[in-house]
């Protein structure tokens, strides 16, 4: 009898074994039970209770053992370890908390990106067109940290990410330009872009690229959640710059810019249709033919309104603008126009006619200034204040250096170009120069801008991926048009969070504190654990 039980014990143990392996081929692999599964299982049950029902009188003998009931305790508190220890993985992955410990609140939110995503009430959704980033050191990593951070502040908002190498039909869904860009969507058919170029700039402390990512995409969400709708005209039939030209000296990248921030984007022929109602603003892009007076006095009707006006004017040298007379229209509210060309050897790129501007205090250049983003003007001509017939209140928007002058003279050998007294214009010369007028029975004032260039907006030289040189398509062109289209309006509020550097504090020690903790660190802890040790063991040995 007893052969037969100790035959039973054996049986039973291995079809524990081979019941271990049946899972593994036949359950797990297959991701189903098969029937030599449930064979297996069905033969490991039945003797299984057969050697509980024969043994049953030492199964209790052996549980009464203290041992066996230190052994259960054990494995108890182990299994209710490892329960906790899965309970607070499972929590933290589905309610994460973290700590930002860094100085300048580097991870945390702005208390403004709070404010903006507590406006959102409706779906908004966000694509980031470009796999995951698994790289600390990146920006999108930065930005992929950050969008889940704005996920988690608001219920609303979705994120998907897109790779378009895998799904190549996100370009053409999406209307994608560049890799790595991000598309926030929101409401009936408003969308915001944010690329990826945009989510950097100079630091002030070191070399190193800022993050302003924050920046980026609480303005875009901002953007997104406003109820007026600002529609903006570019005149056509005086040899304009054309908003369709996709060539390098045409606007087409404008117009992306101003509709990815919900700016409705038209032509407007003066001479053949009245200006609309719901102009927020007109663009004047180098005219090189003469506005008819019937034009003209629309213009002027418009601004007297309280309407908003920006030109954008081209040196003699770069575009024949000789037949232009806007020069006539612009004297009466203020501006005189010359036909000249600046120069500036002092801060200019590639040759001295491309000139790099200075930033006056100007609400427009405020954030470029304070960035350290730099823009470029190419070929451009003077802006001054003449006199000032509706109390315009006139302000400086970027001139040059000290060094820089406006030159009269047609010269092809820059090299030769002298600064000469009788006919040029000493420097700091204005490049750009706003006006407000106030308007009786109106809020808001009338404004116009003037630019003395209109290079710095087109296609080759707003975005430094497609321009000719990377020395002439600065960064900050796209931000100087962009501000002076947001600072026309007068609406819309721009949200500027200012990005956070990292510090850079040093330690010093004097040879004193650095031997101190020399000697705790290498004679004083090993110590102090040996003694702690000894009496230990002597309390136990008592």
């Amino acid at each position: 009898m007893s052969n037969k039980k100790f035959n039973l014990k054996i049986a039973t143990i291995a079809s524990w074994v081979l019941l271990f392996f049946a899972w593994i081929f036949f359950y797990a692999v297959t991701q189903r039970p098969t029937i030599t599964f449930l064979v297996v299982l069905a033969i490991t049950v039945i003797l299984t209770t057969i050697t509980l029902i024969l043994e049953k009188k030492s199964i209790i003998s052996l549980l009464k053992m203290r041992f066996v009931h230190k052994a259960f305790f054990g494995v108890l508190s182990l299994i209710i370890t490892l329960a906790i220890l899965a309970g607070l993985y499972i929590i933290s992955i589905n309610f994460p908390i973290r700590f930002d410990l860094t100085k300048s609140k580097s991870y945390t939110v702005s208390q403004q990106t709070t404010d903006v995503l507590s406006r959102i009430d409706n779906p908004l959704s966000i694509i980031v067109l470009r796999a995951p980033s698994t790289d600390p050191t990146s920006a999108d990593w930065r930005a992929d940290l950050l969008l889940d951070q704005y996920k988690k502040l608001s219920k609303h908002i979705s994120i998907e990410y897109i790779n378009p190498i895998e799904k190549p039909s996100a370009k053409s869904k999406y209307q994608m330009t560049q890799v790595g860009e991000i598309v926030f969507s929101y409401g009936q058919g408003k969308q915001v872009r944010v690329y990826r170029k945009d989510l950097t700039t100079q630091s002030k402390v070191n070399s190193e690229p800022l993050f302003v990512g924050e920046e980026k995409f609480t303005q875009a969400i901002y953007s997104l959640l406003e109820k007026e709708s600002y529609v903006i005209y570019f005149t056509v039939g005086h040899g304009e710059r054309q908003l369709q030209d996709r060539g390098g000296e045409g606007l087409s990248y404008v117009k992306t810019y101003l509709e990815n921030e919900n700016y409705k984007v038209r032509d407007l022929n003066i001479l053949l249709e009245n200006i609309p109602t719901d102009a927020s603003l007109i663009v004047i892009a180098s005219p090189i033919e003469s506005f008819s007076n019937f034009e003209l006095q629309k213009l002027d009707n418009y601004i007297r309104t309280g309407g908003k006006l920006l030109i954008l004017y081209d040196s003699f040298l770069d575009r024949n603008q000789f037949n232009s007379n806007l020069n006539l229209f612009l004297s009466e509210w203020g501006f005189e126009t010359r036909n000249d060309y600046i120069i500036d050897p002092v801060s200019s790129a590639v040759i001295p006619v491309n000139v790099v501007p200075q930033y006056t205090a100007h609400p427009i250049t405020q954030t470029l200034k304070e960035g350290n983003v730099f823009a470029c003007l190419v070929v451009a001509r003077s802006i001054t204040r003449g006199e000032n017939k509706h109390n315009g209140k006139f302000e400086n928007i970027i001139t040059t250096t000290p060094q820089g002058y406006g030159k009269r003279e047609a010269t092809f050998d820059l090299s030769r170009a002298r600064f000469n007294p009788r006919t040029d214009i000493a420097g700091p010369v204005a490049l750009a120069v706003s006006a407000e007028y106030p308007i009786e029975g109106r809020e808001n004032p009338a404004r116009i801008v003037v630019f003395g260039d209109a290079s710095f907006a087109l296609n080759a030289y707003i975005n430094p991926e497609q321009g000719p040189s990377v020395d002439i398509a600065f960064a900050g062109n796209k931000d100087l048009f962009m501000n002076t289209v947001a600072y026309l309006l007068e609406a819309r509020q721009k949200i500027t969070i200012r990005p956070k550097e990292a510090s850079v504090r040093n330690l010093t020690l004097t040879t004193t504190q650095t031997n101190f903790i020399r000697y705790v660190a290498q004679i004083g802890l090993p110590c102090l654990f040996g003694i702690l040790g000894i009496l230990i063991w002597f309390l136990r040995r008592r």
